[in-house]
């Protein structure tokens, strides 16, 4: 029998966490420096050869750690580059269903 992934993917959590507080205090050479960890752990998930979770509870926490990455990294590129912050602004529908502000303030302007 295989070991359970869960243990890999809790320790890639608590490296985004770590890297999330690195970028939130402007050390962007310790957030480098973790995604060279999270690397390397990502690579030891794949060689250790380890069964997808078999157990509703182990699907579950498996589940719940790779949300917590995707959200961890989302946070990390919204740190490291607050102009996608904007992006997202302009880009994202308006109730009325157009494309965000940057195509309301242009419109017309051709």
């Amino acid at each position: 029998m295989t070991p359970s992934p869960l243990p890999h993917y809790q320790a890639l959590e608590r490296t985004g966490q770590h890297m999330v507080a690195a970028a939130q205090q402007g050390h962007w050479a310790e957030v480098t420096r973790l995604e060279g960890v999270a690397l390397k752990q990502v690579e030891a998930l794949r060689r250790a050869g380890t069964q997808p979770p078999t157990t509703p509870h182990e699907r579950e926490a498996r589940l719940n750690a790779l949300k917590a990455l995707l959200r961890l990294d989302a946070q990390v590129r919204r740190l490291a580059e607050p102009g996608w912050a904007l992006m997202e602004a302009w880009l994202t529908p308006s109730r009325s269903g157009q494309v965000g502000a940057y195509l309301a303030d242009t419109q017309g302007k051709h």
